[in-house]
């Protein structure tokens, strides 16, 4: 420590005292400055956010509400709108001082009506109503989760004496998406139902939806793309369902005609046409009534008779019977009446008729048969028959059947059964190719059994020979010791065999016979050699 302090001072002492001055100084307002950032940095307040994303008109009601009240704020803008920051030991009491003056306002519904006053004209009401609707849908429409905020626009139509001068109702929404977020077109199909069913007389192709960027967003390419999809798709149906038609009675005219005349005698080839014209009608016939066949709606029968005695009116012709107080004769008669009226009404006779064409009719049919020029004319002609009648031919149709004779070329045929005789013997091949190779496989794991049990039967009895030396082996060492102790006199005769004791017994005969007469023993056992030998 002594050291250091010893080269910091005569480090100092190499400087001047300006030069000193100068490094007093600077450290001195180095650390005043820095006293000062901390202290600004200090008693700066903490803000926070108070209101984010705020309309222009709600931020400047906002604004003049803090002002009013001394409380310090701080604006940001962003393309969603304004932020403002106040301290964070006032940020709640700021909130409850705005709510009790009504700001912000923000998007208001139908409870803009709640404020509703005496004197209040039609016009008036319009607007408040558009405003509520706009504030109702935008409100909605933010509810949805990439979308950030949400403005909508609606024109009402104007009502109009004359149904032609009407102009139908429009809507533009604009919608601000969250960072990163991207909107479904499901949820765009939705939001154009949602206003177009929530406005009278609004259609939904009405309805235009942009982004912060001005993208439209319903563009009605997709339905364009949708409609010719069902249209492509509407044609694959209608060819894939001719196919099917043709190929069906194809193949059952093939079949019968390989059955009657044998497989390669004739070929079937069908041209159908459907008709995919879906067509209603409805038909009205009305048909007159002959004699009585009708049935009566109403009838009125008229019948007068009269038979007895009339006196004849009247008197003679000429002065005499018009004269007045003239009193003509009396003259009676026999007088006999009748009278028969008889009125019908019938119904009208009508028929009406609704009739429903679904399309995959067939148009025309088109049938051409080649058969071996070896069948014969009536053959032919049957054939003819035969094959219209499967096929349903209708001349009235404008349908075509046609029977030629042909010569055939029998080198597909030939082909044909060169290559499906080959084929029969390549399977053949490869059928008894995968037989010897199960057979060859089996063969291998039985000679491996076999050979695995040999050499463990082996294994085994080597390791019983080698056990049964090494007990003779032990049986050797253990006679040699034995019989050394016995040479040496270490085991005492009780303890010794019947065989022992002899083979003792031979061994002295025969070494005292040497001891006593080694010549005659040199003799015997010169003789043994010879004999031998």
């Amino acid at each position: 420590m002594a050291d250091w302090i010893a080269r910091y001072r005569e480090i100092w002492n190499r400087y001047s005292g300006r030069q000193r001055y100068i490094i007093v100084g600077s450290a001195a307002a180095f650390l005043l400055l820095l006293l000062g950032i901390s202290f600004w940095y200090g008693s700066k307040p903490d803000m926070v956010p108070l209101y984010t994303n705020l309309e222009t008109k709600d931020a400047g009601d906002v604004v003049n509400q803090l002002k009013e009240s001394g409380v310090q704020y701080s604006i940001e803008e962003s393309k969603t709108g304004t932020t403002i920051f106040v301290p964070a030991s006032q940020v709640h009491d700021a909130r409850l001082e705005l709510a009790t003056n009504g700001l912000p306002r923000g998007n208001k519904g139908f409870e803009i009506f709640d404020d509703s006053k005496l004197g209040v004209t039609e016009f008036q009401n319009r607007i408040n109503y558009l405003q509520a609707l706009q504030g109702e849908l935008t409100r909605t429409i933010e509810q949805i989760d990439a979308v950030q905020k949400a403005r909508v626009h609606i024109v009402l139509p104007e009502d109009s004496l004359y149904k032609q001068n009407e102009k139908p109702a429009t809507a533009s929404i604009m919608l601000i998406l969250k960072p990163g977020a991207k909107i479904e077109q499901r949820e765009i199909k939705g939001i154009v139902n949602l206003v177009s069913h929530s406005i009278q007389s609004l259609q939904p192709e009405n309805v235009t939806i942009v982004d912060e960027s001005g993208n439209i967003l319903n563009e009605n390419d997709s339905d364009e793309m949708a409609k010719e999809q069902r249209m492509s798709l509407q044609t694959l149906n209608q060819i894939e369902m001719t196919r099917k038609v043709r190929d069906h009675l194809q193949n059952n005219i093939q079949t019968m005609l390989d059955q009657t005349l044998g497989e390669g005698n004739a070929f079937v080839r069908v041209n159908v046409e459907l008709d995919f014209d879906e067509r209603k009608t409805d038909k009205q016939t009305f048909t007159p009534v002959v004699d009585e066949s009708g049935i009566i709606r109403s009838q009125q029968d008229i019948s007068e008779a009269y038979n007895g005695e009339s006196n004849i009116p009247g008197g003679p012709a000429g002065v005499e019977g018009n004269i007045p107080g003239y009193v003509a004769e009396e003259r009676n008669a026999n007088a006999e009446y009748e009278r028969k009226e008889s009125t019908k009404n019938y119904e009208i006779n009508e028929e009406n008729q609704k009739i429903v064409a679904s399309p995959g009719s067939i148009r025309r049919l088109t049938v051409a048969v080649l058969v071996n020029d070896t069948i014969t004319e009536p053959q032919q002609e049957s054939l003819l028959r035969t094959v219209s009648s499967a096929a349903g031919i209708n001349e009235d149709r404008g349908d075509i059947i046609s029977v030629e004779p042909l010569p055939f070329s029998t080198e597909m045929r030939d082909r044909r059964q060169a290559e499906e005789a080959a084929a029969r013997e390549r399977q053949e091949r490869i059928f008894y190719t995968e037989v010897g190779a199960i057979i060859l496989l089996a063969s291998l794991i039985i000679g491996g059994f076999l050979m695995y049990r040999r050499r463990k039967r082996q294994e085994r009895e080597a390791a019983e020979e080698a056990i049964r030396q090494a007990e003779l082996e032990q049986q050797r060492l253990e006679e040699e010791a034995r019989q050394a102790a016995i040479e040496a006199g270490r085991i005492e005769e009780a303890k010794l065999t019947p065989e022992e004791r002899r083979q003792r017994d031979e061994k002295n005969a025969i070494i005292k016979l040497i001891d006593e007469k080694p010549a005659e023993v040199a003799m015997l056992i010169k003789q043994w050699l010879s004999e031998d030998d």
